[in-house]
């Protein structure tokens, strides 16, 4: 198999999927429709928290952990998008619709240095891929030196995972701006504004979400606290999981570089599975993150075209006998990354 025939007719097929359509590969109907509802979710989800929720601890606990909900779907189908550029053929509209990620309490700006520079161009590359670190509370790598804990982090991985947007909220914005761990970061001389930006944003977010609350009504800080910490545990673990059945499987290429493929897209490939890709439930909730290779190879496309451009992906690899991955189901994606987990604990 020739690599840079295949991919240059893999991109002249995605390329003509919009020009013989005479379609944008910015945002369509779907994609409006999905703005209107996420816009909808998180104004209906505060008002009914803030109007009714001190009814009674578990009304309180019911609309907290729906209004949650709604930030989730925010953060994977309106601000991963708005922060790839795709939604809108305006930067400038992008970059405002990219603040979306801040009405879940995580800084726009950072995300973008740690997926944009940290992942996109160093998928499963150990030291390299920013979300391969996990806190160093997980091993998805033979590079990876081991440690005793993770012996049992096939059983555990989970309640790492349900900390993950708690985490992002607390701490690793202002470790990544203030102690950052990687060269990238170390070297990067963030803008002023972000500094402000990051500080004023998470105490709005923080305000409303646990201060606002307290001083409404007789909940205890206890209970406050609580309630917050199940809330982000649960979208914690939905988000991450949505994320990580993608990358670290058992059949994914764990590279030393990306220049051990023949170009780019070979490595899209080797690195990369889809799942769940005829699912209706994961098309209208998971922002396209479930067909994540076509999302690898063209990151400026919004997500609501994937599902089309994912048939011409497989009929591509078909042809040339390139291993394009794919688990049917999340149920089988999950166990994937499960035995993963396993083979990497002894």
């Amino acid at each position: 198999m020739d690599a840079k025939v295949f991919e240059k007719e893999l991109y002249s097929k995605i390329n003509a999927y919009f020009n013989d359509n005479n379609i944008s590969r910015y945002a369509n109907g779907k994609m409006y429709v999905k703005l209107a509802v996420a816009a909808a979710m998180w104004t209906s989800s505060l008002y009914l928290l803030f109007a009714y929720g001190g009814a009674n601890p578990w009304l309180f606990f019911s609309l907290y952990v729906f209004h949650c909900f709604a930030q989730l779907f925010i953060l994977l189908n309106i601000a991963h998008d708005a922060n790839h550029g795709a939604i809108f053929d305006t930067p400038f509209l992008n970059k405002l619709m990219s603040y979306s990620f801040e009405l879940s309490g995580v800084n726009s700006y950072m995300w973008r240095e740690l997926h944009h520079a940290q992942h996109h161009s160093c998928m499963n590359i150990d030291g390299e891929d920013e979300s391969l670190v996990a806190r160093k509370l997980l091993r998805f790598t033979e590079k990876t030196q081991k440690r005793f804990i993770y012996r049992f982090q096939h059983l555990y991985f989970w309640i790492i995972y349900g900390l993950f947007t708690a985490d992002w909220v607390f701490f690793k914005d202002f470790e990544c701006f203030f102690f950052p761990h990687t060269t990238y970061l170390k070297n990067k001389k963030h803008p002023p504004g972000e500094y402000v930006k990051l500080f004023v944003f998470k105490l709005i977010y923080i305000g409303y979400m646990i201060v606002l609350p307290i001083l409404l009504w007789e909940y205890s800080i206890g209970w406050v606290i609580l309630v917050f910490l199940v809330g982000h545990f649960i979208i914690g673990i939905i988000g991450a999981m949505v994320i990580q059945l993608t990358h670290p499987l058992t059949t994914a290429a764990f590279p030393e570089s990306k220049n051990e493929y023949p170009n780019f897209t070979a490595f899209v490939f080797a690195t990369t599975a889809d799942y769940s890709i005829n699912s209706n439930i994961a098309a209208c909730f998971f922002g396209g993150l479930h067909l994540h290779v076509i999302h690898h190879l063209g990151p400026n496309i919004c997500h609501t075209h994937y599902h089309n451009l994912t048939k011409i992906v497989s009929e591509v690899a078909s042809k040339y006998q390139v291993n394009y991955r794919v688990n049917p189901t999340m149920y089988d994606a999950v166990k994937d990354h499960y035995l993963h987990l396993k083979s990497l604990s002894h």
